[in-house]
């Protein structure tokens, strides 16, 4: 990296993008940053390429980072195993309530027949009137978690349970304090893992969200 950014000062660059960062650890970004800082100009600006480590801003800012992006933010609301909603300070389990005609698995035990539509879709229905009725506060907690896993397990019978992350989810209520049009509109739907046009709302609620992350680190 050092060896490169002399070159690049060399032929003229003065706005030199990094990559290859992503798999690296924050330490190790630090430090390469570090190398790069013997050969860079007081003049030249840095660009890291998918770095989105807004803990480590000041220090970024520090070595000559001016500029960062990344696609995380969108991508984990529907990529991540469990970090699917972001809030200021945590991140949050999606409720997976997949349609019953949009799941492959599903559809082939429903083929196969592992199991009947009619008790998938009642299951399904079960599971979202259930998330309905707790943003009402007409139900708790448990009664939810219950419907969730009893559709989790028609869908995903080998997939493990998801009740303890949904607990905590459930417990936060973060859609409920989140002041983003995209919340505000549509309450706890933007929790759900379901279809790809709630998916990709909450990618924009948790790119907002990482904006406001990235202000109060730079503040």
């Amino acid at each position: 990296y050092e060896r490169s950014v002399r070159e690049l000062q060399k032929i003229g660059f003065r706005y030199i993008a990094i990559g290859g960062m992503v798999p690296l650890k924050t330490p190790e970004i630090l430090a390469s940053l570090r190398a790069i800082g013997k050969a860079r100009r007081p003049d030249t600006q840095l660009h890291l390429l998918g770095i989105t480590r807004t803990e480590a801003l000041p220090e970024f800012a520090a070595l000559g980072v001016t500029s960062f992006d990344s696609t995380s933010p969108l991508r984990q609301a529907f990529k991540d195993a469990k970090d699917n909603y972001y809030s200021m300070d945590a991140e949050f389990t999606a409720i997976r309530i997949p349609q019953v005609e949009g799941n492959p698995t599903l559809q082939k035990m429903i083929s196969s027949g592992q199991t009947k539509q009619e008790h998938a879709r009642r299951l399904e229905g079960a599971a979202l009137l259930a998330m309905k009725r707790f943003d009402a506060n007409e139900v708790k907690v448990p009664t939810v978690l219950d419907a969730l896993e009893a559709y989790e397990a028609c869908y995903a019978p080998d997939g493990g349970s998801h009740r303890e992350q949904y607990a905590t989810t459930l417990d936060a209520r973060p859609w409920r304090s989140c002041e983003c049009d995209v919340c505000t509109t549509l309450g706890h739907h933007v929790i759900l893992f379901r279809g790809a046009e709630r998916n990709r709302r909450r990618g924009f609620h948790n790119t907002w969200t990482f904006y406001r992350r990235v202000q109060r680190q730079t503040a």
